[in-house]
């Protein structure tokens, strides 16, 4: 998930390439309305999504999916305000730092994913999918 189209449009992609199997959600409650019905291995989402911000997203999937608590990677170009770096840091969960490389991308998704669910990880062709959003 992501408010910057591009940025959307470059991670399907490289995702996409390396194997994952990619969906997508316009914003926040879209993803949540996904989430209830389809099962993910990991969530990419930036802070700053419409509809339902990347914390609040968060939060709700901690309160209603529990098993997604660790199944999230954050995306966030806001590196200077407190609260954020505070929030994210509270999460555990692995952030990307905008800008970030594809190859931080692909390494963090892998990482996360090894994490969130191992069984998932051995081969590119059991694709875990991943949720993004765009506006």
């Amino acid at each position: 998930m992501d408010d910057e189209q591009d940025i959307l449009d470059i991670q399907r992609r490289v995702l996409t390439a390396a194997g994952y199997d990619v969906d997508t959600a316009r914003d926040g409650m879209m993803a949540l309305r996904k989430v209830a019905t389809q099962e993910y291995h990991l969530l990419v989402t930036n802070l700053r999504i419409p509809e339902l911000g990347g914390e609040a997203l968060y939060r709700l999937l901690c309160s209603s999916y529990p098993h997604l608590r660790h199944r999230v990677v954050f995306c966030t170009g806001d590196t200077a305000n407190q609260e954020t770096l505070r929030f994210l840091t509270a999460t555990g969960a692995p952030v990307l730092f905008k800008p970030f490389t594809i190859g931080a991308l692909l390494s963090t998704v892998s990482q996360a994913l090894e994490v969130a669910a191992p069984r998932f990880v051995p081969t590119p062709s059991v694709c875990p999918e991943i949720a993004l959003a765009t506006t």
